[in-house]
């Protein structure tokens, strides 16, 4: 009887615990590497990298083959990390100025283009935290604003 009473309590005590995480929505755990999230904010053609297992390019110290083909080489800026990354192939083209959402994968990031069937796989070149690819941009801008009044002082010392 007491064991019965026991259970019974137990039971009644638990029941609200039990019935508040049923009402609660399951969160969705995504299938496959997330997805992140950055902004192209630099495109220019540089030479294609070839095909190399890192492993093999590391230990042999050749480093990437360059094939010779110009590929498109784009810098991404995300929340906390810039990457730099080169295409493929020369018809690799993502769009400029636009939230970018990508993955990551065996060393590469793989970016999926206006609702395209397939995802455009891109060597990563570099990477560097945001803070310090920010202080350099500041650094080029601030050598940039200086060199015509470097220009003009070098030319009036000449003129005279």
């Amino acid at each position: 009887m007491k064991r019965t009473l026991f259970v019974t309590l137990v039971a009644l005590c638990t029941l609200p615990t039990f019935l508040a995480a049923q009402s609660q929505p399951r969160l969705a755990l995504p299938l496959g590497p997330a997805r992140q999230e950055g902004m192209i904010v630099r495109m220019r053609t540089a030479d294609c990298l070839g095909n190399q297992h890192g492993v093999m390019a590391t230990l042999s110290g050749a480093g990437r083959v360059q094939t010779g083909e110009q590929c498109p080489e784009y810098v991404l800026v995300t929340e906390k990390v810039v990457y730099t990354i080169v295409g493929k192939s020369s018809d690799q083209l993502v769009p400029l100025a636009e939230v970018t959402r990508f993955r990551l994968q065996n060393n590469e990031m793989l970016i999926r283009v206006d609702d395209s069937r397939r995802e455009n796989h891109f060597h990563i070149k570099d990477m560097m935290l945001r803070a310090d690819w920010e202080r350099i941009q500041t650094h080029m801008q601030e050598e940039m604003a200086e060199t015509p009044q470097r220009q003009d002082a070098a030319m009036l010392l000449n003129s005279r």
